[in-house]
């Protein structure tokens, strides 16, 4: 029988690089594997016979009660399937995973992709942040296996909890960004075929030097600002288009499933992640969008946080940059238009960038 396998995550998995790499490599090993999602409405999908189940992200509103909804919503499904292996993509999925362990022989893998309880979002929420620390605290030593996507972070987690057993799994892309096909932006946003685009995908988030950007895009000639995700600071990146007079230079495209993504990075000018450090999650930042663009053939400009300054250097696809010096921004901007060639990467690099060339047989941990 083949092993049976549930990825968990409190976000929708097709919009989720990660849940998908991790979906395409087990369904290439003969696994049977299942998703456990949120999305805009309750609905079952079937995607490449994967059976995705979401949860409507409306009925989680409430503040007092979300997450108690949502620990209910994993166990009531878990409770009623046989599951070899449990892929918990969050802290909020490994929580109800790990409560009912003792009713269930399952492996419990952690995937600590980011620090929960050091989020951008909470850094001016202490009692939230406290109460989230006490869970994993409470919790995370009944894992089988951690995953981060760093050695910092897996510094960090072992130095705070000595788990056993912390693995390395990188952000990496999935094959689909390797020679994708390109659709147009200057085509369909109806640019000049001179601009440059400087490209942003992601989420809208606090801390994600959007409008750094366009205050530093807004002195260069010819160029513009293409911002392909969602999140709930775009009507704010809006009002700071006019303040920093981009508002004609500054386009949104809507989340697009991952696996659609690749056709949009490839005609862009420069990828950006311009982390900023604005908590301890955002400090040891090693975004999937660094290796996306690098596989996609964008120089990028970053922020010189530890691991992504590491990465820019070890693959010399783009330059680190202070998060906050728009003459650091500038230089490295000049730098590239000089140099472009010299940050993009060759094919053989590219291959050694991809999902399927790094993770192997992951749940054998």
């Amino acid at each position: 029988m083949p092993k049976k396998i549930l990825i968990i995550f409190w976000g929708h998995p097709l919009f989720d690089g990660r849940c998908m790499n991790m979906m395409n490599q087990f369904v290439a090993q003969k696994y049977e594997v299942n998703i456990l999602g949120v999305g805009t409405k309750s609905e079952i999908i079937n995607h490449q016979n994967v059976t995705i189940e979401l949860l409507d992200k409306h009925t989680l509103k409430n503040s007092l009660t979300k997450y108690f909804k949502y620990f209910k919503y994993v166990k009531n499904y878990i409770n009623s399937r046989n599951i070899d292996v449990i892929i918990a993509s969050d802290l909020y999925s490994m929580i109800p995973c790990v409560q009912l362990k003792l009713k269930h022989s399952a492996k419990i893998l952690y995937d600590s992709r980011e620090l929960y309880t050091q989020l951008g979002g909470l850094i001016n929420k202490p009692f939230i942040q406290k109460i989230w620390a006490w869970y994993e605290k409470k919790y995370i030593l009944k894992t089988d296996c951690i995953l981060v996507t760093a050695d910092i972070d897996k510094d960090y987690l072992k130095n705070l909890y000595h788990h056993p057993n912390i693995k390395i799994v990188k952000n990496l892309p999935g094959a689909c960004f390797l020679n994708n096909q390109i659709i147009s932006l200057k085509q369909n946003l109806c640019l000049n075929k001179d601009v440059q685009i400087f490209l942003y995908q992601g989420k809208f988030h606090e801390g994600r030097g959007i409008r750094f950007s366009m205050k530093c895009i807004n002195k260069i000639p010819q160029a513009v600002l293409v911002l392909i995700g969602d999140g709930p600071m775009k009507n704010k990146y809006i009002k700071e288009a006019n303040k920093y007079n981009m508002i004609d230079r500054l386009f949104f495209i809507d989340a697009v499933p991952y696996e659609q993504l690749a056709p949009f990075s490839a005609d862009a000018f420069i990828g950006l992640s311009i982390i900023q450090p604005i908590s301890k999650s955002y400090e040891h930042a090693l975004p999937n969008k660094l290796f996306e663009y690098a596989v996609s053939g964008l120089p990028v400009i970053c922020s010189n946080l530890k691991a992504m300054e590491e990465m820019i250097n070890q693959y010399n696809n783009g330059i680190a940059i202070q998060f906050d010096s728009e003459e650091e921004f500038k230089k490295a901007y000049e730098k590239i238009v000089k140099n472009y060639n010299q940050y993009v990467l060759d094919l053989k690099l590219k291959e050694q960038l991809l999902w399927e060339n790094n993770t192997g047989e992951l749940i054998n941990e």
